[in-house]
């Protein structure tokens, strides 16, 4: 491990320009969402491209030249500002009750303009650590909170003035299922109308491809097997559309197999109420859609992917050879800050262990 020094910290985040800065970038759930946003400003700053997770022609499909990260994170020209487990101000008007905090925001010029959900995730997990190593992926586990802002942000460009012909497309394709379901939490007739329900969503997400923008930080560690070693080349960053996200319960689910209430298919549900709800009314319950309509299911989580899943949506030769090597550690960790991680929780400890070399 390289000699402790005074003031650790992590490449791009300055106490001028972070919510969290000196101890706050390394504790428990912050090194998790602090050394992505790193990696990011690292990309960005080499003039590197992620790879986007969109929604084409009904199908996810991943691309390394469709965003660069400045369109992801903002250019540094405009004086970004980084806030972690914050709340969206401009997304606060369309819910009629306080909504979880979503993990950073990037403020350009002071206005809150770029909310993100984080997800670092290791290559591979348990159900593909076993398979050819071109067939390794991440687990990916969906927060409840995750899953309303992605409909929120496909909500905030509907409302704009430029699309009103397009929300009005989407409000026509919904209505017809929406008005089917007379009691949201009654779970016989939600499953009763599952086709309609099913097929709105879909329909919708074919609509708004057009709007999509990031919203997903996916940055992902390459490990060899389950073990803590990286891979020469392990780390890169899959940035998701809110569309490709609320795209993931609808071809996860079909309406001709739904006999009983799945996550995925909750989440399908979830999403055309409170869509509907905001493009009538202005706002929606976001208390009682993702954290209530648990239909006996548990609503800690929105819904969860293994790698063998999650292969089929980052479908990417960077998934299998990361752009980035393991040595970029010593110029994203500095000052000996690994020494402020805890070796308990895996990612800290492969840190650690590999800035040894």
């Amino acid at each position: 491990m390289s000699q402790k020094q005074d003031n650790p910290k992590i490449y791009g985040i300055t106490s001028d320009n972070s919510s969290r800065y000196a101890e706050d970038l390394w504790g428990k759930n912050q090194f998790n969402s602090t050394f992505p946003l790193s990696l990011c400003l690292y990309m960005r700053d080499e003039e590197m491209n992620p790879i986007s997770v969109r929604m084409i022609d009904e199908r996810t499909k991943t691309d390394d030249s469709c965003w660069t990260m400045c369109e992801v994170i903002g250019k540094n020209c405009d004086n970004p500002f980084y806030q972690f487990e914050k709340s969206f101000k401009p997304y606060a008007k369309f819910s009629r009750n306080k909504v979880d905090k979503i993990d950073l925001i990037v403020s350009l010029n002071g206005i809150q303009t770029i909310p993100l959900e984080v997800k670092l995730t290791v290559v591979p997990d348990m159900a593909t650590s076993n398979k050819l190593e071109t067939e390794w992926a991440p687990e990916i586990v969906m927060r409840p909170v995750s899953s309303a802002h992605a409909m929120m942000s496909v909500a905030s460009a509907l409302i704009n003035e430029e699309n009103q012909s397009i929300k009005n497309e989407v409000i026509k394709v919904i209505k017809p299922a929406y008005n089917r379901i007379s009691d949201w939490d009654n779970e016989a007739e939600v499953i009763r109308y599952s086709s309609y329900i099913h097929g709105a969503l879909k329909n919708v997400l074919k609509i708004v491809e057009k709007l999509q923008k990031p919203f997903l930080l996916n940055p992902i560690w390459r490990t060899k097997g389950q073990s803590l070693e990286l891979c020469e080349q392990c780390f890169d960053v899959f940035a998701w559309s809110d569309v490709a996200v609320m795209g993931i319960p609808m071809q996860e689910c079909s309406y001709k197999n739904i006999t009983k209430m799945t996550r995925t298919f909750r989440e399908v549900t979830r999403h055309i109420r409170s869509l509907y709800d905001i493009l009538q009314t202005g706002d929606y319950d976001y208390s009682a859609i993702y954290k209530g309509m648990s239909y006996g299911m548990q609503t800690d989580k929105a819904f969860t992917i293994s790698g063998n899943t999650s292969i089929r949506y980052l479908n990417h030769d960077r998934l299998t050879t990361p752009l980035l090597p393991r040595k970029v550690l010593h110029e994203l960790i500095l000052n000996g800050g690994e020494s402020k991680l805890k070796p308990e929780r895996r990612f800290d400890a492969a840190v650690q262990v590999n800035m040894m070399d």
